[in-house]
């Protein structure tokens, strides 16, 4: 199979994975035109290899697991026969679960888990399960997608970068330099190797791939209607997590956007200017939000750590200098812009109290 059929194929299959396919317009209901990946999902649309759920949904939002995803990339490589008989030539059927423990012999993906194995397609955890729950990952989305086209990595020099998550010794490197040189992922964008990959990140990944592979070099537009706004804390195992802006006279604004992430108070990133960024530490009864306690230990960061920002699909990354605790009704001092910026986040301190704040100040790493 050639890499432009391997693509398609690949596309039309991730994307028919969950509902039966069915003939829609082109548009869907949730990928208006400025959507981030319009064009790639149009694209491959057009192409007659995608189509949408039964309401005319695209959901590019939705995120894969490591079943589906390995269900995709067998049916994309091996024939039918290879994939319906694998089980019974490489297996018993007295075995209760197949080359992992939690792959049992009677799952749905044990068939697609066999031939991964046996042609070195999928690796399991050090633990030694395959974790087929599991959300997959952008490091492993990577390495799937790339080693299964046939692209050769092996020769890509890594040079670290203010944007990337990623060290020279790390064993995805390689895929993310060969991606970000040649535009498959966003060289403006901050990416963490443990980020969810979604349908629509797939779709584009697969759109940007396969234009590689004809010869030319992907394009990236201008966003000026993205709404994406997400914060990554390593240290603190926080990975694009939604920021909301808020009004800074309004403490029910305040509250209403910590419901879905954190909240954003001043000037953009990238403006200059002082960002000032806020969420909970709280544990209180009375919170039922998912992110009550996100900035629990806030604590625990240091001068040299680094946050990282993606903002109308455009990287930050900030570096802490200084931190201070101070009584809460003299937050109004961390608003104030000194002519630089300067990143301030905070939270209500000690967790489950309001009566002080934790501040984190950080300044703009240079990329």
């Amino acid at each position: 199979m050639n890499i432009f059929g391997f693509v398609k194929k690949l596309a039309f299959l991730m994307l028919a994975l969950m509902v039966p396919m069915a003939t829609y317009a082109q548009v869907f209901t949730d990928v208006p035109p400025y959507h981030k990946y319009s064009d790639a999902i149009e694209s491959l649309s057009n192409e007659g290899v995608v189509g949408g759920y039964s309401d005319g949904s695209f959901k590019p939002e939705t995120t894969i697991n490591r079943a589906e995803f390995t269900k995709i990339v067998v049916e994309s490589l091996f024939t039918d026969s290879e994939i319906n008989n694998c089980l019974t030539e490489h297996t018993m059927p007295t075995w209760s679960y197949i080359y992992f423990p939690d792959v049992p012999y009677s799952s749905w993906f044990a068939k697609y888990v066999c031939v991964a194995a046996i042609n070195g397609v999928i690796k399991g955890y050090p633990d030694g399960n395959f974790k087929p729950s599991q959300n997959i990952n952008l490091a492993e989305g990577l390495k799937v997608v790339l080693e299964a086209s046939g692209t050769d990595t092996t020769r890509t020099r890594f040079s670290e970068h203010p944007l990337l998550y990623v060290k020279s010794s790390d064993w995805f490197s390689r895929y993310f330099a060969y991606a970000r040189g040649k535009k498959i992922i966003n060289p403006d964008k901050f990416y963490h190797p443990g980020q969810l990959m979604a349908r629509g990140e797939m779709a584009d990944l697969l759109y940007r791939l396969g234009i590689v592979m004809d010869g030319y070099e992907p394009i990236t537009p201008d966003q000026p209607y993205s709404a994406e706004y997400t914060l990554t804390i390593p240290k603190l195992n926080i990975v694009n997590l939604n920021v909301s802006f808020a009004d800074p006279y309004n403490a029910k604004s305040a509250l209403e956007v910590l419901k879905y992430g954190l909240g954003h108070y001043l000037s953009p990133p990238g403006e200059g200017q002082k960002l000032v960024i806020f969420g909970h530490s709280s544990g209180y009864n009375w919170d039922s939000s998912a992110y009550k306690q996100v900035l629990r230990q806030i604590d625990k960061l240091s001068a040299g750590d680094r946050i990282y920002i993606n903002y109308h699909e455009k990287g930050h990354a900030y570096q802490i200098h200084n931190k201070e605790i101070m009584p809460a009704n003299n937050l109004g001092i961390v608003m104030n812009d000194h002519g630089y910026e300067e990143l301030a986040l905070y939270t209500c301190w000690p967790p489950d109290s309001i009566s002080h704040r934790y501040v984190i100040y950080a300044t703009p790493v240079s990329t």
